[in-house]
């Protein structure tokens, strides 16, 4: 998948195979019990706190990705949520910062655009209620160009799946 699909969101839905790709950002374990909602969204709230856009050497962009990774089952149990951005060679880290691989994988990719975060919360729950066969190794959403424009506000998601090849 190009980049440029990811950035331009050029694939509303559907199925990708993604190559692997390198993040940095701030970094949490998140419980994934009932209070997972508090713990990202005091992640995010860091993130904007700490600029930590400013901090990542060798930016790709200004898109950010927050990439769910280091499952220890499903959506239930932890997982690690880094927010941050794309970057280009080896990560440059301090001790605030986080580096996380995002698999080669195929991708179920939906869209939640609309009033947010009811529309991103939308399209996970409907992700957890799913039939996917997901594998648990890397998922993550962009927030690019599309996400800031008035009235779109749209977040691309990505899934990692299982693809039964027979």
């Amino acid at each position: 998948m190009s980049a440029k699909v990811i950035e331009e969101y050029e694939v509303k839905a559907g199925l990708e195979t993604i190559e692997a790709f390198s993040v940095v950002g701030i970094s949490k374990i998140i419980s994934g019990n009932e209070n997972a909602s508090e713990e990202i969204n005091g992640l995010w709230e860091a993130f904007f706190k700490q600029s930590v856009g400013q901090s990542v050497d060798n930016r790709v962009d200004d898109i950010i990705y927050a990439v769910y990774s280091d499952y220890e089952g499903d959506h239930t149990k932890p997982y690690r949520l880094t927010i941050g951005y794309k970057i280009k060679g080896e990560p440059i880290l301090n001790a605030e910062l986080h580096h996380v691989q995002v698999q080669k994988c195929d991708y179920a990719l939906m869209s939640a655009a609309g009033e947010q975060p009811k529309a991103l919360i939308d399209t996970w729950t409907a992700i957890w209620q799913s039939d996917l066969d997901r594998c648990f190794k890397t998922d993550f959403e962009v927030y690019g160009q599309r996400f800031f424009e008035d009235g779109v506000h749209e977040v691309l998601v990505a899934v990692g799946v299982n693809i039964d090849e027979q």
